[in-house]
């Protein structure tokens, strides 16, 4: 594939955004007494327009036309380029997930010092050999499953790459909720329900437990997280892997539930009796990733 037009959706590292657009005196001191939670803010500032400056080289030499957007800034659907590349790590991904039903998406790892970069196929060093072989298409993307949702019946616009965690509003208090899958519904107490598809089985889940599923599968899974069953009790749905045709329904009985979709950027409130209904979406994202990526993790 021939690039001709590339959406760059690059991140504002903290160091622009506290020392700089905010100027904010609390991390201003902290820099200057090159205090230890924030040593390598400067250096991961420095990596990342580094790489997002490669990028620019690298797309300017090939007669690529560009814009670069910060991903704070983004607020349309992108159908009109040949691909987006989203600098900075798997948050930015993420975001650039949200904006694109057919476009394939890259993702750059701007700062390997700081970030993992799960998504992030390319760094500053493979750049441009990640750019050759997707311009002769020795590189393809692969087609990564998404999950949608609707809540009281309302589609949501927001596909799922990562995880959804439905949960109480306050971290410290206990998530009530009905869950049911098939035929069995069950009534439960725990610190939150996560589900979530094979790209976000490396995080949040497996943390809780969750199997690591290969990239490109076509399956997502759920866990419940901590949870709280009386002396004598189990419960029936604690976790599992669900295929194509199956959706979880989740009843609210918080009154101040929250739904977080791929972290804390994106939330949804919940209140009494609201129900939110996950399920597999037919639109794929078009990702240039590692078909390996997750074994890592295995």
């Amino acid at each position: 594939m021939k690039l001709q037009n590339v959406l760059i959706l690059h991140k504002k590292s903290t160091f622009e955004i506290q020392a700089r657009q905010y100027r904010d005196a609390r991390f201003l001191k902290l820099m200057q007494e090159g205090h230890e939670a924030i040593s390598r803010v400067k250096l991961a500032h420095d990596e990342h327009m580094e790489t997002l400056a490669q990028l620019e080289k690298e797309l300017s030499a090939r007669g690529v036309k560009f814009e670069s957007v910060a991903r704070a800034d983004m607020q349309d659907h992108v159908t009109d380029v040949d691909m987006i590349v989203a600098v900075g790590g798997d948050g930015t991904f993420l975001d650039a997930s949200h904006h694109v039903t057919d476009v394939p998406v890259l993702g750059v790892n701007s700062s390997v010092h700081s970030s993992f970069g799960h998504f992030c196929l390319a760094n500053k060093d493979t750049l441009s050999t990640i750019l050759d072989q997707i311009e002769n298409d020795t590189l393809q993307p692969k087609k990564i499953l998404r999950l949608e949702m609707s809540v009281n019946g309302s589609p949501l616009p927001e596909l799922v790459l990562n995880e959804v965690l439905v949960a109480h509003a306050n971290p410290a208090a206990t998530s009530r909720y009905f869950i049911g899958i098939g035929d069995i519904r069950e009534e439960q107490r725990s610190s939150g329900l996560w589900i979530g598809t094979p790209g976000g089985s490396t995080g949040s889940l497996r943390s809780a437990g969750a199997k690591v599923l290969p990239i490109t599968d076509h399956e997502f899974e759920y866990i419940v997280r901590e949870p709280c069953t009386r002396p004598g009790q189990q419960f029936k749905l604690m976790g599992g892997i669900l295929g194509m045709n199956d959706e979880i329904a989740v009843i609210s009985q918080m009154r101040t539930g929250n739904l977080y979709i791929d972290g804390q950027h994106i939330d949804y409130q919940l209140g009494l009796g609201d129900e939110v209904i996950v399920k597999p979406s037919k639109t794929f994202l078009n990702s240039y990733i590692a078909e390996d990526v997750n074994d890592i993790f295995l």
